[in-house]
Protein backbone atom coordinates (compact mmCIF):
# COMPACT_ATOMS: atom_id res chain seq x y z
CA UNK A 1 0.00 0.00 0.00
CA UNK A 2 0.89 3.48 -0.70
CA UNK A 3 -0.21 6.89 0.96
CA UNK A 4 0.91 10.24 -0.80
CA UNK A 5 -0.79 12.42 1.65
CA UNK A 6 -0.08 11.97 5.36
CA UNK A 7 0.90 14.99 8.18
CA UNK A 8 2.89 14.95 11.12
CA UNK A 9 3.15 16.80 14.36
CA UNK A 10 5.00 19.33 12.12
CA UNK A 11 1.21 20.69 10.74
CA UNK A 12 -1.57 19.09 11.85
CA UNK A 13 -0.62 15.38 12.23
CA UNK A 14 0.09 13.91 16.12
CA UNK A 15 3.62 11.99 15.12
CA UNK A 16 6.93 12.24 14.39
CA UNK A 17 7.97 11.42 10.85
CA UNK A 18 9.41 8.33 12.22
CA UNK A 19 6.92 7.35 14.17
CA UNK A 20 4.76 7.66 11.63
CA UNK A 21 6.72 5.93 8.79
CA UNK A 22 7.17 3.10 11.54
CA UNK A 23 3.55 2.37 11.85
CA UNK A 24 3.21 2.33 8.25
CA UNK A 25 5.99 0.07 7.98
CA UNK A 26 4.21 -2.36 10.55
CA UNK A 27 1.02 -2.45 8.46
CA UNK A 28 3.08 -2.98 5.34
CA UNK A 29 2.84 0.31 3.68
CA UNK A 30 5.90 0.13 0.43
CA UNK A 31 5.70 4.45 0.21
CA UNK A 32 4.32 7.37 2.08
CA UNK A 33 4.18 11.30 1.19
CA UNK A 34 4.59 13.12 4.13
CA UNK A 35 3.35 16.65 3.19
CA UNK A 36 3.06 18.73 5.87
CA UNK A 37 0.51 21.99 5.69
CA UNK A 38 3.05 25.10 5.00
CA UNK A 39 2.82 29.04 4.59
CA UNK A 40 5.17 31.70 5.12
CA UNK A 41 5.43 31.05 8.68
CA UNK A 42 7.26 27.65 8.79
CA UNK A 43 7.58 26.38 4.97
CA UNK A 44 11.93 26.90 5.78
CA UNK A 45 11.26 24.88 9.11
CA UNK A 46 9.08 22.29 8.32
CA UNK A 47 10.99 21.50 4.25
CA UNK A 48 14.09 21.36 5.88
CA UNK A 49 13.32 19.01 8.86
CA UNK A 50 11.27 16.33 6.16
CA UNK A 51 14.30 16.42 3.68
CA UNK A 52 16.35 15.53 6.41
CA UNK A 53 14.24 13.07 7.89
CA UNK A 54 13.30 11.51 4.30
CA UNK A 55 16.96 10.75 3.97
CA UNK A 56 17.88 9.27 6.85
CA UNK A 57 14.45 6.37 6.54
CA UNK A 58 14.93 6.30 3.14
CA UNK A 59 18.49 4.89 4.16
CA UNK A 60 16.91 2.59 7.10
CA UNK A 61 13.65 1.67 6.58
CA UNK A 62 11.56 -0.20 3.91
CA UNK A 63 8.61 2.21 3.33
CA UNK A 64 9.41 4.61 1.30
CA UNK A 65 9.63 8.22 2.20
CA UNK A 66 8.66 11.03 -0.07
CA UNK A 67 9.08 14.35 1.24
CA UNK A 68 6.79 17.35 0.23
CA UNK A 69 4.20 20.40 1.34
CA UNK A 70 0.57 21.33 1.12
CA UNK A 71 0.75 25.26 0.86
CA UNK A 72 -2.47 26.07 2.75
CA UNK A 73 -4.32 28.96 2.47
CA UNK A 74 -1.59 31.29 0.90
CA UNK A 75 -3.03 33.99 -1.09
CA UNK A 76 -2.79 32.70 -5.09
CA UNK A 77 -0.45 35.43 -5.73
CA UNK A 78 2.31 33.97 -3.37
CA UNK A 79 1.97 30.46 -4.36
CA UNK A 80 4.81 30.39 -7.14
CA UNK A 81 7.36 32.09 -4.61
CA UNK A 82 6.69 29.72 -2.01
CA UNK A 83 6.99 26.54 -4.53
CA UNK A 84 10.00 28.28 -6.18
CA UNK A 85 11.45 28.46 -2.13
CA UNK A 86 10.46 25.06 -1.32
CA UNK A 87 12.89 23.85 -4.56
CA UNK A 88 15.33 25.80 -3.01
CA UNK A 89 15.61 24.24 0.45
CA UNK A 90 15.35 20.33 -1.42
CA UNK A 91 12.05 19.74 -2.37
CA UNK A 92 11.02 17.66 -5.18
CA UNK A 93 11.52 19.87 -8.61
CA UNK A 94 9.63 17.82 -11.59
CA UNK A 95 7.38 15.15 -12.43
CA UNK A 96 10.61 12.85 -13.55
CA UNK A 97 11.99 13.20 -9.80
CA UNK A 98 8.15 12.23 -8.68
CA UNK A 99 7.84 9.47 -11.33
CA UNK A 100 10.96 8.03 -10.09
CA UNK A 101 9.77 7.37 -6.47
CA UNK A 102 6.72 6.00 -7.25
CA UNK A 103 8.07 3.72 -9.10
CA UNK A 104 10.15 2.57 -6.17
CA UNK A 105 7.12 2.46 -3.98
CA UNK A 106 5.85 -0.22 -6.42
Amino acid sequence: MIDLHTHSLFSDGELLPSELVRRLEDMDYSCVAITDHVDSSNLDFVITRLVKVARDLNQRQSVKVIHGAEITHAHPQLIEPFVGQAKELGGRDSYSSWRNHCRACS
